[in-house]
């Protein structure tokens, strides 16, 4: 359910709940019979009610359809996540995605002829945990096939080393082949 939808179902759960409010207060006797009786001629009578009913039942048709509805949508992938690791046990070892991404990236940066990176990692929470998406910009002269072999074999043995997680499914795509250096942050040695 989505900002929009949490948004309108909250609205209508107020005007419900301050309609059964007043229903109870009259039930019970706390107004006067000929003050919510005058009240209520003067809401019948105005225009602005037909407005109000025109919007609740619009609301309301909105969150019936949301309810039946059997369509599943994509499932949205949470990057600040956390993957916990099996060979540990349960809630002793947790590693964040962020943390994920940044060993695969350094892994696939390793490999020459790959000159930027830019890693996705999906938490499966099956066996393995994660999947990788890789997007790749390759030098000019280096075969994508051959390159691509070695970077799923570079990213696959960092995450044995540093997770022990082996076999991890890694998507790459190569986006761009390029002649041009591209600047990266110098180390100090």
């Amino acid at each position: 359910m989505g900002i929009i939808s949490r948004l309108l179902l909250l609205l209508y759960v107020l005007a419900v709940m301050a309609a059964l409010v007043v229903s109870a207060g009259v039930c019970l006797h706390f107004f006067p019979a000929q003050v919510w009786q005058d009240n209520l001629n003067l809401i019948i009578s105005s225009q602005e009610t037909l407005i109000v009913i025109a919007v609740m039942f619009l609301a309301s048709l909105c969150l019936l359809t949301m309810a039946l509805s059997s369509s599943k949508k994509a499932t949205v992938v949470n990057l600040s996540g956390d993957v916990e690791l099996q060979k540990a046990t349960p809630k002793e070892v947790a590693v964040t995605i962020p943390a994920i991404v940044s060993v695969v990236e350094r892994a696939a940066l390793s490999v020459v002829g790959v000159r930027q990176v830019e890693a996705k990692v999906t938490n499966k929470g099956g066996t393995p945990p994660v999947s990788v998406n890789l997007s790749v910009i390759l030098s000019q002269s280096y075969s994508a096939p051959e390159t691509s072999a070695e970077v799923k074999t570079a990213v696959n043995k960092a995450l044995q080393v540093v997770l022990e997680i082996s076999d991890v499914p890694v998507e790459i795509t190569v986006t761009e082949i390029t002649h041009a250096v591209i600047e990266r942050e110098r180390r100090v040695v």
